[in-house]
């Protein structure tokens, strides 16, 4: 029987590994960091003027460089940061290749599901009570999103396995992760949100570009522990296959 996660724990830890660490980490998420913060300002500011083709290659390229960004937190919670750190510019291998195709496959499956679910509750509000308000339509979509998180946190274990170089698949993330969906849901869905809402209170209106660019790599800093998060998520459940 699987193992039940110790939420706090894993949160604790998520914020405490990079601290402990925060050499390690700050020499190897450097490079990914700044160029994450260029391509999400150098977007903002041009994105009325981009086309939508070249909207497109920027997604691919912000994907890439979020896969890049991504496996180097888990390595550096999972393996020797001193040793992970070692590179400062991070290289493109079949490591970073298939992360980046799990990031589009579970993208992929959490946007048809709440697609899907959203639809169906609001074809179902508009049948027998009629047009919903925004404030009804936003909640709608936060059920949505439910089930779609839960079985994110379900599978969400292939990222750090493959950040180790791991051969795995989504049905071995979902037999690991058994008996603890909505204790993953709370670190990938609630602790992002509280996060987010934090770093949220630190914004305002008209600010600045250096308040911008130090606000964003703030919250990459900050994505860092809810990598760790799943990272140490994974450490936990796969102690007994470390044992044997």
């Amino acid at each position: 029987m699987t193992a039940q996660l110790d939420v706090g724990k894993v949160a604790l830890g998520a914020f405490l590994i990079p601290w402990w660490n925060r050499r390690a980490f700050v020499r190897g998420l450097a490079l990914p960091l700044v160029l994450l913060v260029a391509l999400t300002l150098s977007w903002y500011y041009a994105s009325a003027h981009v086309p939508v083709l070249a909207n497109w290659g920027l997604y691919l390229v912000y994907g890439a460089l979020f896969a890049v960004f991504a496996v180097r937190c888990h390595r550096l919670v999972l393996l020797d940061p001193k040793a992970v750190a070692s590179r400062i510019a991070p290289r493109w291998t079949r490591r970073e290749t298939r992360f980046f195709f799990w990031i589009v496959a579970l993208w992929l499956i959490f946007a048809a599901i709440t697609v899907a679910l959203t639809t169906l509750m609001l074809n179902t509000w508009l049948q027998w009570v009629g047009k919903p308000d925004s404030a009804l339509f936003n909640w709608t979509v936060s059920l949505g999103k439910l089930p779609a998180f839960y079985l994110f946190g379900r599978l969400c274990l292939v990222f750090p396995a493959t950040a180790v170089d791991r051969n795995v698949d989504l049905r071995w993330a979902w037999k690991l992760s058994v008996n603890n969906g909505w204790r993953l849901v709370l670190l990938v869905a609630v602790l992002p949100w509280l996060i987010s809402h934090a770093l949220g209170l630190l914004y305002r209106a008209n600010a600045s570009l250096g308040e911008i660019i130090v606000l964003q790599s703030v919250a990459w800093a900050f994505f860092a522990v809810e990598v760790a998060a799943i990272s140490l998520s994974y450490r936990e459940l796969t102690k007994d296959e470390r044992l044997r």
